[in-house]
């Protein structure tokens, strides 16, 4: 013991003696400053500058100060104010207090202030006393007090309850809290208020009089109606409407209602509104659930009722009459209401009420509407008869063509004889109408259908409508007024509400039915006098499947041809036997609506735009867009169009065989042969014996016009013997002479100069010259050598 103390009396002078002891090397404030900074960047030492720079303080001592401050400050403290306190950067304080909430449990981070288990306790303790003074506190007034989140104050005070907290929360609303005593002073006042009740009773006005608090009154009530102490019932549910009705009031209120339902047969909605129901519709399907009954708008019938109806409805169908469904029912009923349920008699009955209700409340048989148009019938053929004689028929004349050709026709007359000339050798290759070649069809012809067909294309449509005129019936009947005035003569008993109703339903059936009898008048009166000369159905059949079949054997000969070329040949086809085929069907439809022509083929594009502007819509749209392929550059477009058509049109085609397709080239090659043997024009003879060679060669039929002449005979290079095609070119040059020397005589006029004789000369060498080769161009194709034609 005495060699301890001996040795601390030891270590004691040692200390002294370094004490005292001068030091021999001593660091600046610099150097200090530097050393630290250097270990602080190499991260051997970690401190936080103070806010004045004059400290270093490190992470575990801003920890320390923060725990020490919050407990000064009682447990909830500010981040922002611990940095006047410690006096370091905000950053740091909030780093090391979120360190601090994650390391320990018991503290909080809220709302940017630091709040531990203490607080909160002593909170509990202070929300405590306050609930047991008032009896209970809403979670809204401690948010305002305490500056808090409400689920937070929610959370923090459910695990207090019971414990700190003697109360409970409310399950309904989270937002109160109450003590049981709070409850059964409450359930008291509840029970007392709710047993001195005896008449319907709104419970919104209750809790605003006596200032429950409605969650909790609804769940009390509730309660107390399910275990029997109150006697009653709440309607409405838990609602502003909601109404407590007494046993003793229900009991009497029900006694009216069925005492009512059994004498009447029905409820109104406003009667059970006055005995104090708020929901009258709710009630009946309540009470009456076994019962059948039929809700209206404002009331409910039973099945008696509307048994009653159908069996006076179903009555007055079958004898063929009227009734007024309103007469049969209670006055007290609207008319939207009878309107409802003769809906639902006709739909029981299976009839549609829009054909046969008037005025919403009258039913009018089947056989009575028929009776009414019957009116009619003699006011429409006389009638009909008088329209024929003032306007005998709605026909396209002569004069309508002339006049619509009139721009054709003075552009035609401007065309040179060469041209004309041209044209005429054209009607060589022309339709041959015979025979039935390849991808025939059969066809049959029916009425025109209206199968509602739609066309998109609204610019095509618009070039016929901006022609046409308005969809109104092009032979009116009678006005709605005159055929009420017919009505009200010829039926008196009727109320003015059906007569009405009645004429504004039959003016569209009388209008259709009296254009049929005009139609008929009108096809009458043209069939006994012989003027319209139609086509048979058989004759319609024939023509239209030659034509339609040469367009489908022309088009294929286009195809041995370049793009310039095809394109013109197609253009000449359009124009010549696609228009014949157009003009057909045009003149078929128009017969329908009471137009005809005397000859088809005389129709042009401004009659078949009139012709459509008289058309209905479905028709429109696809005999449009047949005549305006004629104006393009494709047969197959104009194909399409026209199986459009043809299908609108009502005519069924089916596909032919090979067998008709031979017959048709060889009825066509026969009489371009017939023609050329009478004819003596060179052009024509150039013209048909280049054709034929082109079908003897490709085995197609081609329909050119004269100016194709040229690339037809280059064509028969090498399908020909060269012989033969050096002569076709000789002769094609002698042609294009003779023609430029009669153009040349045309424009300079008859005289005696030198150059009009030698012209003349000229003319006269080129004519011989014609004529003797022209027996040999001739035989090229009436006696053909085997070798001459390539055989496929």
């Amino acid at each position: 013991m005495a060699a301890a103390w001996e040795e601390i009396r030891r270590l004691a002078a040692d200390f002294q003696r370094a004490q005292f002891a001068e030091v021999a090397h001593r660091l600046s404030e610099r150097n200090c400053i530097e050393i630290v900074t250097k270990l602080i960047a190499e991260k051997q030492l970690e401190v936080v500058h103070t806010l004045d720079g004059k400290e270093y303080v490190t992470p575990a001592q801003i920890s320390r100060e923060i725990r020490d401050e919050l407990h000064v400050c009682g447990g909830r403290v500010n981040i922002v104010d611990l940095q006047q306190v410690i006096n370091v950067d905000l950053l740091h304080i909030e780093n090391r207090a979120n360190d601090i909430v994650k390391s320990e449990k018991t503290i909080q981070l809220v709302l940017g202030q630091l709040i531990n288990e203490s607080y909160l306790d002593q909170l509990a303790e202070e929300v405590n006393d306050k609930l047991q003074e008032t009896g209970q506190v809403t979670i809204s007034e401690l948010c305002k007090a305490y500056d808090l989140p409400g689920d937070f104050l929610i959370q923090a005070l459910s695990r207090r309850l019971g414990r700190i907290i003697h109360g409970q929360l409310d399950q309904e609303n989270r937002g109160v809290i109450f003590t049981e005593a709070f409850v059964s002073r409450h359930r008291a006042r509840i029970r007392g208020l709710f047993t001195a009740i005896t008449r319907p009773t709104p419970v919104s006005n209750l809790i605003t009089r006596y200032g429950f608090q409605e969650h909790l009154l609804y769940s009390v009530l509730e309660e107390l109606v399910n275990t029997g102490r109150l006697k009653g019932t709440v309607v409405g549910g838990r609602q502003d409407k909601a109404v407590f009705v007494p046993d003793i009031y229900a009991r009497t209120q029900s006694n009216w209602v069925d005492s009512f339902f059994k004498q009447n047969g029905y409820l109104e909605f406003d009667a059970l509104y006055r005995l104090g129901i708020p929901d009258p519709a709710g009630y009946i399907k309540k009470r009456y659930k076994s019962t059948q009954l039929l809700f209206l708008r404002a009331a409910c019938v039973g099945q008696e009722i509307v048994d009653q109806v159908e069996a006076s409805v179903e009555e007055a169908m079958s004898s063929g009459n009227w009734i007024d469904v309103a007469t049969l029912l209670p006055s007290s009923l609207s008319v939207e209401d009878v309107g409802i349920l003769l809906q639902q008699v006709m739909r029981s009955l299976n009839k549609n009420s829009s054909d046969l209700v008037f005025a919403d409340t009258i039913v009018v048989s089947e056989k009575f509407l028929s009776s009414c148009a019957d009116l009619f019938s003699d006011m429409m053929q006389l009638k009909a008869e008088k329209e024929m004689k003032n306007n005998p028929v709605n026909i396209i004349t002569e004069e309508d063509l002339k006049q619509a050709s009139g721009l054709e026709n003075s552009y035609a007359n401007k065309k040179d004889k060469k041209d004309e000339r041209r044209k005429k050798a054209t009607e060589g290759s022309g339709s041959v109408r015979g025979g039935g070649g390849g991808n025939a069809r059969e066809i049959k012809i029916k009425k025109t259908k209206k199968k509602g067909r739609k066309d998109a294309d609204s610019d095509e449509e618009s070039q016929a409508t901006s022609t046409g005129r308005n969809k109104q019936p092009e032979f009116p009947f009678m006005s709605q007024e005159e055929i009420q005035d017919v009505l009200k003569t010829r039926m008196q008993d009727c109320p003015e509400e059906l007569i009405t109703e009645l004429a504004e339903h039959l003016i569209r059936p009388l209008t259709k039915t009296y254009q049929e009898v005009v139609r008929s008048v009108f096809t009458s009166s043209t069939s006994s006098s012989g003027a319209s000369r139609r086509q048979t159905m058989k004759d319609l059949q024939e023509e239209f499947s030659n034509l339609y079949n040469n367009v489908r054997l022309f088009e294929k000969g286009t195809k041995h041809f370049t793009d310039e070329t095809q394109t013109n040949l197609a253009k000449h086809l359009l124009k010549t036997v696609c228009t014949d085929i157009t003009n057909l069907i045009f003149n078929f439809v128009a017969s329908d609506s009471m137009m005809t022509t005397e000859n088809y083929s005389t129709i042009t594009s401004e009659v078949r735009t009139k012709i459509l502007g008289k058309l209905p819509e479905d028709t429109k749209g696809p005999l449009t867009k047949l005549h305006t392929s004629l104006n393009g550059k494709s047969v197959e477009d104009f194909l399409s169009c026209l199986d459009s058509a043809v299908d609108i049109c009502g005519i069924m085609v089916k596909k032919g065989d090979k067998k008709k397709e031979r017959q048709v080239l060889f009825q066509h090659r026969q009489a371009l042969i017939e023609q050329l043997k009478v004819t003596e024009d060179p052009a024509l003879v150039l013209h048909l014996t280049s054709v034929l060679l082109f079908q003897f060669s490709t085995h197609c039929m081609l329909h050119a016009p004269g100016r194709s002449v040229p690339q037809i005979i280059n064509f028969l290079s090498g399908k020909i013997p060269e012989d033969q095609h050096s002569l076709l070119v000789k002769y094609q040059g002698l042609v294009v002479k003779q023609l430029i020397s009669q153009t040349r005589k045309t424009e300079h006029g008859d005289g005696d100069t030198t150059d009009n004789l030698e012209e003349e000369e000229g003319a006269d060498t080129i004519r011989k010259e014609l004529q003797e080769i022209t027996t040999a161009i001739k035989d090229l194709v009436l006696r053909p050598r085997k070798s001459s034609v390539t055989e496929e």
